[in-house]
């Protein structure tokens, strides 16, 4: 087996021009995989994570929670009645001229917050009760995206609110500027309205209940699924395109193996006559195949990585920015697709000379 691994390192040696070119096209086509699973799977968070615990009481088209409704305290007096002793009042709405250039914002009592979203502060710290107003705590898309650090300021419907904390959670808040309730009511001009309530998933309302003709109630971040079946096809269009890319390289990469094992034809053929069967052979092309991926995905990694952190900064989805990162579990997902790459560009090769006699390889008809 030493011979047989020192002479595939020798014929990519001699044509190491080859060499780099294979493993440059498959470089690039793994780092295309890895940012369509990437953003593919981070939108696909964003738009279905959905809280279990609290219930959305707001206009029936469903939006509440992205473009707001307007409700008056009656609604408030109704949910009361039914049993609801303190439904949280939350305003939501979008401003600037449209979803591409514009900023969620979210306003409620301070005290609130924690207690009803899931987040994990990156940076600074979470607004408290005894705070001035125009202090605000932006999601880690939106801080990303407009450059916003702690102690600088965001704005908000050209008015100055001052960033205190930086805040995540893996859903579509991350695109949200949270300020709180008083400060959204006189930004908006929206006096005591709100644009919902939220109740605990525990009392006499159901998911699909109308509390008026144009009062509906819905899972807490129902509204994303609206956006979700668009953006994963979207997505998928491209997965698709990008898979058939990656057979036609892969196919690609196994003829370039082949042709240069066919210039070694002689030596295959010595080998077969003094002894060395399937299993030498398979150890040649595993050789020069594994060498050319492995040094394909470290480089494919690295162009990746470039890519999402300088190129695709401000990347969005239907106008909702996509805070992208590679992980674990991208690299357990793409390793069937490695292994597909490593078997078409090894057995190519080796079938082919394995089932060749060795006169026709020692080039003798």
């Amino acid at each position: 087996m030493k011979l047989v691994f020192l002479l595939a390192l020798l014929d990519m040696k001699k044509r190491w021009g080859l060499v780099l070119v294979l493993t440059g096209l498959f470089s690039i086509v793994f780092a295309a995989f890895l940012i369509l699973f990437a953003y593919h799977k981070s939108a696909t968070q964003m738009y279905s994570n959905l809280e279990q615990n609290w219930l959305v009481v707001g206009n029936s088209d469903g939006l509440s929670e992205i473009h707001g409704s307007r409700l008056t305290l009656e609604v408030r007096q109704l949910l009361v009645e039914m049993g609801y002793a303190d439904p949280v009042p939350e305003i939501h709405q979008v401003v600037g001229t449209n979803l591409a250039n514009g900023t969620l914002i979210k306003g409620m009592r301070l005290e609130d917050y924690p207690r009803t979203n899931s987040f994990t502060l990156v940076e600074g710290r979470m607004l408290e009760p005894d705070d001035q107003p125009r202090l605000a705590m932006v999601g880690e898309t939106v801080a990303n995206n407009k450059k916003l650090t702690i102690g600088g300021d965001v704005l908000l419907r050209g008015r100055k609110f001052q960033v205190i904390g930086i805040f995540k959670t893996g859903s579509l808040q991350d695109n949200e500027a949270w300020i709180s309730l008083e400060d959204a009511q006189n930004l908006l001009n929206y006096g005591e309205d709100v644009s919902l309530f939220l109740i605990p998933d525990s009392g006499p309302l159901r998911v699909g209940d109308l509390l008026k003709n144009d009062v509906l109630v819905s899972q807490k971040g129902e509204s994303g699924g609206i956006f979700n079946s668009s953006v994963t096809s979207f997505l998928n269009f491209y997965g698709v395109v990008g898979i058939l890319v990656g057979i036609a390289s892969a196919i690609t990469l196994g003829n370039m193996l082949f042709r240069l094992a066919y210039l070694r034809s002689q030596e295959f053929g010595i080998l077969k006559s003094i002894g060395f069967g399937f299993k030498g052979l398979a150890f040649y092309f595993f050789i020069q195949a594994g060498t050319i991926i492995l040094a394909g995905i470290i480089i494919g990694i690295l162009i990746a990585i470039l890519i999402i952190t300088t190129m695709m900064t401000s990347f969005s989805a239907f106008g909702f920015g996509l805070n992208t990162n590679i992980d674990f579990e991208l690299f357990r997902n793409l390793t069937l697709l490695v292994l597909g790459f490593f078997s078409i560009a090894a057995f190519i090769p080796l079938f082919s000379v394995y089932r060749r006699s060795i006169p026709e390889l020692l080039g003798r008809n």
